[in-house]
């Protein structure tokens, strides 16, 4: 089963070859870690920062930053394709909220499953924030009772006003459409 993208160093070369158990290993990491970062305020955690922070979890070292490393590149540092145990993969999950990590690297389905469940976390700690401003609770009060297609305009002139104000800010990217 090829993924069209380019192999990682220390993953076997070519189209018909099924991606190694290191190189999805290594994606979900970085799914992992873009998540952080985008809790974060957009700062990813170091590797010795995920290694701290997992050992502080299990009460003592149980994972070194040259092991995260290696699981985030999908290599080690003499090129062969990592193989960490499943205590490891454990912690390793658990470093980033999740119980029992092993089965959220090794099964796509659980992986699948988790990351819904972290996405409908970030959705409600962003709805918490906004519930936290008086002026998105009056907004939210007033709207309240109107038509289907009056809340649609009133989300696309939402998102308008954010696109104008992160270009007057100087980032010239429009932002993404919203969940509506």
């Amino acid at each position: 089963m090829s993924t069209g993208e380019p192999a990682r160093p220390g993953t076997p070369e070519g189209p018909d070859r099924v991606r190694s158990r290191g190189a999805v290993i290594a994606d979900k990491i970085d799914a992992l870690i873009a998540r952080d970062a985008a809790r974060g305020g957009g700062r990813a955690p170091t590797y010795r920062e995920l290694a701290e922070r997992i050992n502080r979890i299990a009460g003592h070292d149980v994972i070194s930053k040259d092991t995260i490393r290696n699981l985030h590149h999908g290599v080690t540092q003499k090129g062969q394709t990592p193989n960490p145990t499943v205590e490891t993969l454990d912690w390793l999950g658990r470093g980033f909220g999740i119980q029992q990590g092993a089965s959220y690297f090794l099964d796509d389905a659980r992986t699948e499953a988790v990351d819904e469940q972290l996405d409908r976390v970030e959705k409600l700690g962003e709805l918490r924030q906004a519930l936290g401003n008086a002026e998105v609770v009056s907004l939210v009060q007033r709207a309240s009772g109107l038509s289907d297609g009056s809340l649609h305009m009133l989300l696309a002139l939402a998102d308008r006003l954010k696109d104008l104000e992160a270009e007057a800010a100087g980032r010239t990217q429009p932002a993404a459409p919203r969940d509506r």
